[in-house]
Order: C-alpha cells, then structure tokens, then sequence
C-alpha cells in the first residue's frame, strides 16, 4: 500500500499514519486510520467421526473431553482468534437436533473468545469431504477477505503464525501450517518448499517431504479456495473418495500464487479415540 508515494508501515494489528500538508487556510492534519486484513476462520465439523462411532462413541467428537477440555477447544484454542475476521463452523443440522451444537458452541467461544463474531452454517447431509464442507461456508465469508480452514480434531502451537497472518509480505498468497515429520507416515498431507521457503507442490496422503500439515489451510483472498474447490469437484479429482483441500494449492501455485508454511512448535493429533486415551494419559 502506498499513500502519499511513500510505502506504508506494516502494522501487526492496527496502526495509522498521519500526513501534514499545508492548504490554503493554514495547517492541517490528515489521519489515515489502515486497518489489518480480515481473516475468516472456517471450521468443518460435519463429519460422522466413523471410528469413534465404530468405537461406541455416538456424540460429535468435537464434544469430547480430553485434558480438560473439549477437541472444539483444543482445535480453536490452536488460532489467532484475536485477528480482525468472524469464524464460521460448519456442521450437521442432525447434530443440532440431537445435541444442541448453537449451545455448546456458544458456551465455549465465550471462554475462547469473547465477543468475537462466529456463523453456524448447518447442513442436511455429510459432505464428500472438507474442501466441500467449508465450501458451504461462502456465504457468511466474502471472497475479497482472507480465509483460513482448519481441522476440528488437531491442536497444534505455533507463535509465529498471529504474526504472519497479519503481514501481508510474509503470508503472501496464502499460508499452510506444517510440523516437521522424519518418520514414514503418509497418513498426513504434506508440502514441498524450494530454497526460497515458497511451496513447489502439496500432496495428499503422500509423503513427499518432511512438512506433514497441520490441517491450517490459508488463503489470502478466499476467492482463490472457492474457485479452486469449485474446480477439484467438478473435475472429480478426489483422494480416496474425497475432496481434500492441501492439493488445490498445486493448480494455484501453477497459476504464480506463492503460497508459504508456518512451522509449529508442537503438534497434538485429536482424531481417533486412541488420540484421545493417548492425552488423557498425558495430563
């Protein structure tokens, strides 16, 4: 950005910039008051948890409790909530009815973050996977403002990321969350960088590098995800019967996006009830 020819200072949350000029009647002071990009938090919780299901388990998983406090805020508790954005959490209307997720969801984004804004988008039926799911939240997300997807059933620490969210220069066109994996498990997505730190190619459930993904799904301008996952689903390029959202990056990386990872300090994996027995051991 560029206002009166000179370049204007990053801001992390929110910053102005006063210009003097002199006008015919004297003196004057111009206040030019930038706020920070939003960034919309999309949250796909529609799932059906089969193997907490297969295990007895009939409640949402996002529900459970685990080292003192539920996956739903173990996963959110993972993100920068205090960015200028609103979350939408996209969920089953079934689960409503039976378990009252507007409650549950408003008793904990009390204790998360108060007074930040938040949509429930409820849908009729499971989706046929999470680049589906959180494309139902286009509508209470514009497609001008910043977008970031992230799992419900992992908790990761990261204190960089608040940082690079914010700045325009070190998210680029979107930011993808990792944790450095040395051990053969291509369970996960995973991202290769070049020398520059830029993303050359994502993959799903190939294990292509050492940056496995944390399920943080950025996108500086969320019409970029709209359009590449309205793309993946009409040309049916799914990974084992689903539309995952770490492979849309290759075709907009193709395109000259430059997209960039966030490491993570620590990483909790929350998506089986073996994750769940494994923390509640720990604590």
């Amino acid at each position: 950005m560029v206002l009166g020819g000179r370049p204007a200072r990053r801001a992390m949350r929110y910053f102005s910039i006063v210009a003097r000029s002199r006008l015919p009647r004297g003196p004057q002071t111009m206040y030019f008051v930038l706020r920070m990009d939003k960034v919309n938090f999309v949250i796909p919780m529609a799932g059906l948890s089969r193997r907490f299901a297969e295990a007895g388990i009939t409640r949402p998983k996002y529900m459970l409790e685990a080292g003192g406090r539920t996956l739903f805020e173990h996963s959110l508790a993972s993100l920068p909530l205090n960015l200028p954005g609103r979350v939408v959490l996209v969920a089953l209307a079934a689960h409503e009815a039976e378990f009252g997720v507007k409650a549950f969801i408003e008793g904990r984004m009390r204790l998360l973050a108060p007074g930040k804004s938040w949509e429930l988008v409820l849908l009729a039926a499971p989706t046929r996977g999470q680049a589906e799911t959180a494309l139902a939240a286009e509508g209470a997300a514009p497609p001008s403002e910043g977008l970031a997807v992230y799992n419900i059933d992992t908790g990761f620490s990261s204190p960089a990321l608040e940082r690079r969210l914010a700045d325009p220069a070190q998210r680029r066109d979107g930011v993808l969350g990792c944790f450095r994996l040395t051990a053969r498990d291509p369970k996960w997505s995973f991202a290769a960088a070049g020398p520059d730190g830029a993303v050359t190619r994502t993959a799903e459930k190939e294990q292509i590098s050492e940056n496995a993904l944390t399920g943080l799904y950025h996108f500086s301008r969320a019409s970029d995800f709209y359009g590449a996952a309205r793309r993946q689903i009409a040309a049916g390029q799914a990974v084992r019967g689903e539309f995952y959202i770490a492979p849309m990056y290759n075709e907009l990386i193709a395109a000259g996006g430059k997209f960039v990872l966030d490491t993570a300090e620590s990483l909790t994996p929350l998506g089986t009830p073996e994750d769940l027995e494994r923390l509640r051991g720990a604590r």
